[in-house]
């Protein structure tokens, strides 16, 4: 199933490529297929709690834009890295007059902090993060030491578990809304009582899945 997913997605980046010579603005060709929770931690190669310290948007040899995010690493959850900073390559972005735009994608911002699931440290890719959003947890400090883990659209995630999809076909997979199967998050909230679960807590349900998979 993974193999079936990873094709899937590299077809993007060439389309995104052609767009780029052309000039245009946005890449619409950004189709990512909804994953299980187990699968995202198993599927990268580091995870990590950080937080992103510059941004940097550049044309590369191919005519290209890319934004370089550097994180500042507050720990390595899963896998294994030298060096308290780390910097990952996202397609798009803007470079004086010329702008380049990936439909779906949520690049990480100035100044959050989150967990981040890298999918590979060694291959281009439009965006590195493990299923895109799927990959990509935002914590919000609640003050007081006390801290809530939300998607990338700010709802508060409750509970992670990882499942058994081995088994399914490419037909019947879905694609993502930005959240992947396994993950339940909090409805009706509002911003003022944020509650689910810290990021301790999320970190440990990482940690259990990961040890449930060896």
């Amino acid at each position: 199933m993974r193999a079936s997913k990873q094709r899937f997605l590299k077809i993007v980046y060439p389309i995104a490529l052609l767009i780029a010579f052309c000039s245009l603005a946005s890449v619409q060709a950004s189709t990512v297929l909804q994953m299980d929770f187990g699968e995202v931690v198993e599927s990268a190669e580091l995870v990590f709690e950080g937080r992103v310290t510059a941004l940097q948007a550049q044309r590369i040899s191919d005519g290209s834009i890319h934004t370089f995010v550097t994180f500042q690493i507050s720990e390595i959850i899963k896998g294994e890295f030298a060096g308290d900073t780390i910097e990952l390559r996202f397609l798009g972005g803007q470079v004086g007059t010329r702008g380049l735009q990936v439909s779906d994608m949520r690049m990480p911002e100035m100044g959050e902090t989150g967990i981040y699931f890298v999918e590979t440290l060694r291959d281009l890719q439009v965006n590195p993060l493990v299923g895109w959003a799927q990959g990509h947890f935002l914590i919000q400090d609640m003050g007081n030491g006390d801290s809530v883990v939300t998607t990338t659209n700010h709802v508060p995630v409750v509970a992670v578990k990882g499942a058994d999809v081995a088994s399914m076909t490419l037909s019947e997979a879905e694609f993502s809304k930005g959240v992947a199967k396994g993950v339940s998050v909090r409805r009706g909230y509002t911003s003022n009582a944020l509650s689910g679960l810290s990021k301790d807590q999320f970190k440990a349900s990482v940690r259990e899945i990961m040890g449930l998979a060896q």
